[in-house]
């Protein structure tokens, strides 16, 4: 029988107390921030999972705002600074020197109180120190290059756009052209190969519906090549601000 929904506010409520505490601010349930600088704000998500008990693996980010806000425009999305996504994110236990997936469980009859101290003292500790020495432009746009993140596509995305915001023009542009040239060459599966790969026949049905899509743009293609084009117009701006 699953816990009641007494069990979970309890573990949240204490969560709360203690990263409040710490100087977080709460903006939903499982999430949290705090400010470095000006530019830069650090995050907690609490990845909460129930499939087999209770376990929270904590998302630490940051959330460098000047990108957000570019990226934002280039995207044609609304921003807001409190409502960004994540510039860097990596769960807490890729950050400690055991660099393994690490999440914390709780039970109902358990000293629950202390395995929230333990997650919280992480979180202030190893997680605070990730946010507070990857605050710069700088410092982010090597993480995205360097790290593994949990950000679909921040290379392609977030990481021109931090590359142009440091005048480095020639690198921005060669990420975005050769995005665009792997769109290009991109070529979906023939039937033959769809076949061997479920090892079976497909039906006159599926084969209709693959006929019906074959010749239909990708939404991500098509979304990036919009991106691209507004990217390449900023980024010549940017060029001829620094040339003047």
């Amino acid at each position: 029988m699953p816990p009641d929904l007494g069990f979970y506010r309890d573990i949240y409520r204490m969560i709360e107390e203690r990263l409040c505490a710490e100087g977080m601010r709460k903006h939903s349930k499982g999430i949290y921030s705090r400010k470095i600088t000006t530019d830069a704000t650090g995050v907690v998500r609490l990845n909460a999972a129930t499939k087999y008990g209770f376990s929270i693996n904590p998302i630490i980010g940051v959330q460098y705002l000047p990108l957000e806000y570019i990226l934002a425009e280039l995207k044609e999305w609304p921003f807001h600074p409190t409502k960004c996504g994540d510039t860097i994110a990596r769960p807490i236990g890729y950050l400690g020197p055991a660099h393994m997936f690490w999440e914390w469980k709780f039970e109902e009859g358990r000293d629950n109180a202390a395995t929230v101290a333990e997650m919280v003292e992480e979180i202030t500790t190893v997680g605070f120190r990730y946010t507070e020495e990857n605050a710069t432009l700088e410092k982010v746009c090597e993480r995205i290059a360097m790290d593994h993140h949990v950000i679909m596509n921040s290379e392609v995305y977030s990481l021109p756009v931090g590359y142009m915001m440091l005048t480095r023009f020639d690198d921005a542009e060669g990420i975005v052209r050769n995005e665009l040239a792997k769109i290009a060459a991109h070529k979906p599966p023939t039937i033959e190969e769809i076949e061997a790969d479920l090892g079976e026949k497909l039906g006159a049905r599926a084969l209709e519906h693959l006929e019906k899509l074959k010749d239909q743009p990708i939404p991500a293609h098509e979304n990036y090549r919009r991106f691209a084009e507004r990217f390449f117009r900023r980024l010549e701006e940017e060029r001829g601000r620094v040339c003047v």
